[in-house]
């Protein structure tokens, strides 16, 4: 299916950002290598200049990046149209063995494009530019991974064919494990969401504390910032694991429905599009303060900005944390309320 619409599409969002990705590696490489904020000499200047349209062309790339997730997605889903045996994104992506792994390389990159970008931010907030070293460092290590993310989806498309006869939602992600292919099955619901709960309240302790130490204007404790960051950590993947074993079976009531992408269908209100938002939102800002902190207590300069990023980012992510948990817990709390068990 590589001549598909869908499939051009990712493959030029995959294009586009790689080849940004190139042009940033080497300026990286010679920023490295002549990169001296101290200097005026002409080489220089050349990277001053360089790094301005360097950055754009990279954080634009980046961009693309992210929105190319969603467009996996829903290009899945359509996939699911032409397949024997598909009923939504997840017959399609596991129709071959580099759907899944494709999907998840492009879930991990969307927290290294979004640090990236923030960390970008953060230096052009500077006359200086402290972070452009820190910046191109996390560009040569950003590109191996975008090639990753191109090559999977590649492997992916190439290998779809329409004969091919796949299995739906409800035997991969079934609470019974069938012919040893079941990704969900082993999870003690109870337990899953007593860990769960756990790490919602280190993650909102641990992030009051952090805004209590910040209003006494007093320095972060390593320790407590660490814990909050683990904490998101460990909330990212449990919650795609309580969407689809815990939410996802009242969204569509049916007990044995279980799916993250049909949330994204218009018959069920489009629920996932904002879950998964605020979801992503959340923990992308969760991360931040780890990320900033780490760069001021380097670079002193930016610690204003540092501590301006930081308080915004601890409040976005409650805020974002909160309103995820309103929208998962709308269908569940709706189905007790109304006579359920």
């Amino acid at each position: 299916m590589l001549f598909d619409t869908w499939s051009l599409a990712l493959l030029s969002c995959s294009a586009v950002t790689l080849f940004f990705a190139f042009v940033g590696s080497l300026t990286a490489l010679r920023i490295l290598r002549y990169w001296d904020s101290g200097s005026d000499s002409e080489i220089q200047i050349r990277l001053e200049g360089e790094i301005w349209l360097s950055s754009t062309l990279m954080e634009f790339g980046l961009i693309v990046e992210l929105i190319s997730v969603i467009l996996l997605v829903l290009a899945a889903d359509y996939f699911s149209t032409l397949l024997t045996g598909a009923m939504c994104a997840t017959g399609a992506l596991t129709a071959n063995q580099y759907g899944i792994p494709a999907i998840l390389s492009k879930l991990l990159t969307i927290f290294f494009c979004a640090l990236w970008i923030i960390l970008h931010r953060l230096d052009c907030s500077s006359e200086k530019y402290p972070l452009v070293r820190l910046k191109y460092i996390l560009v040569l290590l950003l590109f191996p991974l975008l090639t990753l993310n191109a090559a999977l989806l590649l492997y992916y498309l190439a290998n779809l064919e329409p004969e091919i006869i796949t299995s739906c939602c409800g035997v991969i992600f079934s609470s019974q494990t069938r012919d040893g292919y079941n990704l969900l099955g082993t999870f003690e619901n109870s337990l899953l969401m007593t860990i769960y709960g756990a790490v919602i309240c280190l993650i909102g302790a641990s992030s009051v504390l952090l805004l209590a130490v910040d209003q006494q204007k007093k320095r972060f404790s390593p320790l407590l910032l660490g814990m909050q960051t683990c904490g998101w950590v460990t909330f990212y993947p449990l919650s795609l694991v309580v969407i689809t074993v815990i939410v996802s079976p009242y969204v569509y009531a049916m007990p044995h429905h279980r799916c993250p992408f049909d949330l994204l269908q218009a018959h069920y209100y489009w629920i996932g599009y904002p879950l998964y938002f605020f979801l992503h939102v959340a923990v992308v800002a969760g991360l931040t303060p780890a990320a900033v902190s780490l760069v001021s207590w380097q670079e002193k300069e930016l610690a204003l900005q540092a501590a301006s990023y930081r308080k915004r980012s601890l409040w976005g992510s409650l805020v974002s944390l909160t309103a995820f948990l309103l929208i998962a817990a709308y269908h569940p709390a709706r189905y007790l309320l109304t006579g359920g068990e």
